[in-house]
């Protein structure tokens, strides 16, 4: 499955107002929906930070970080040396939704 398809079908999961992707390089790589305006500029930092975080609490490597506010959800991942930001509306089930991007991402 194609990077583009793969972030199409991301974008289509219920309760996802939209995606960032940016690459090792901190640049946007692709971007899609509502709401990516304010992630557009921090994510790349955002998960440098918290892998440094779960660095200092032991962990191998930067696995998945939220951002939690009352009306959005961020879900930020690691795929391919960048980041993947998934805005989602207050209703989504973030442990299905990160389970459906993970397999899209992964081409399944």
């Amino acid at each position: 499955m194609s990077a583009q398809h793969a972030l199409q079908q991301v974008l289509h999961t219920p309760n996802v107002l939209g995606y960032v992707l940016c690459g090792a390089d901190g640049q946007v790589v692709a971007r899609d929906g509502r709401e990516t305006d304010a992630l557009t500029g921090v994510l790349v930092h955002f998960t440098r930070v918290a892998g440094q975080f779960g660095q200092r609490f032991g962990l191998d490597s930067f696995h998945e970080a939220q951002i939690h506010g009352k009306p959005l959800t961020v879900l930020c991942l690691p795929w391919q040396g960048g980041a993947l930001g998934v805005v989602l509306d207050s209703r989504a089930r973030l442990a299905e939704v990160a389970l459906t991007v993970r397999r899209a991402m992964d081409g399944e």
